[in-house]
């Protein structure tokens, strides 16, 4: 168990860093899907800036992929302005097909040691923890991070419930048995080793579910020796609401959370799986975290 530099716990096993001074490889690649997102782009574009300047003090670079779906409210234009300003960051337009579509397309063009997906209304908080528990995950040799998330509705700047993801049992047995009761993870606080992402890949079949089926299928064959590392301190900051926060979306959710349960052989029910993320974040903070205002250059 380490420690992040504000005294988070960080679950995993710390080794030597063995990388040669010359980092060439993105320690991670940063997806971001967008459509129509010119509110809010921005403030996820400079969370992302703040984690490259982190990671540069400590020797290191990150890589950001913007993939467009077609937008026609200013987005492309942004993001374009953007990708111009700053050289780590590319863009990919007119990739139709929906948000899965353009994250498996995202996985395909990464390059990163690690791919993490970060949409285009949620923020990266803290970028000294969050550089903090990507240099941990390399030493460690661990093939997937989990970090825990926090929920803030627009336009307020509070975070005042959280997704906390609680460490890993020490028995593997166990914790694959609650994994295949239903145990899961927020998919904005994920983060992969680039190839095993890309083994499994989003099932786009699953318009609302193919994150969930995703982690579930990485989780389940992880080997014994080699759990995920917890950051139990959030690291990104998810907008409420999107395309599963309307009622119809649910029950369309439940019925391919059954689907992929019964696919991948775990217990639970699509109910039990929503229930589940509604107690966490039925749990308020007993203060809020307040979310920083980010400086976003002039147009």
């Amino acid at each position: 168990m380490t420690q992040d530099p504000e005294g988070w716990a960080i679950q995993g096993r710390a080794q030597a860093d063995t990388l040669p001074a010359e980092r060439v490889q993105p320690l991670v690649t940063i997806i971001t899907p967008c459509l129509n997102a010119v509110g809010t782009i921005s403030e996820t574009l400079m969370s992302v800036v703040q984690a490259q300047t982190a990671l540069q003090r400590v020797h290191w670079e990150l890589e950001h992929i913007l993939i467009d779906g077609g937008s026609t409210d200013g987005t492309e234009d942004v993001v374009a302005k953007h990708a111009s300003r700053y050289g780590f960051c590319r863009w990919i337009n007119n990739i139709t097909g929906g948000p899965y579509a353009a994250m498996n397309v995202g996985l395909q063009q990464a390059r990163g040691r690690y791919a993490h997906v970060l949409n285009s209304d949620d923020l990266l908080l803290n970028p000294g923890a969050y550089v903090a528990f990507l240099q941990a995950g390399h030493r460690s040799k661990a093939s997937v991070l989990l970090a825990s998330i926090g929920y803030f509705r627009r336009p307020g700047r509070q975070i005042r419930s959280l997704w906390r993801v609680d460490p890993i049992p020490a028995s593997a047995a166990e914790w694959r048995h609650q994994l295949a009761e239903g145990l899961h993870y927020p998919h904005p606080g994920f983060i992969a080793d680039l190839e095993t992402y890309r083994k499994q890949s989003f099932d786009e079949t699953y318009s609302l579910s193919a994150d969930y089926k995703l982690m579930q299928s990485i989780l389940l064959t992880q080997p014994p020796e080699a759990p995920p590392m917890v950051c139990q301190l959030p690291l990104v900051a998810m907008a409420e609401g999107g395309a599963t926060g309307n009622w119809k979306a649910v029950l369309q959710g439940w019925r391919q959370l059954d689907a992929i349960n019964q696919e991948l052989g775990i217990q639970a029910s699509g109910v039990r799986r929503y229930w589940r993320k509604l107690k966490q974040r039925l749990r308020p903070l007993p203060q809020p975290i307040l979310i920083p205002h980010l400086e976003v250059p002039e147009s």
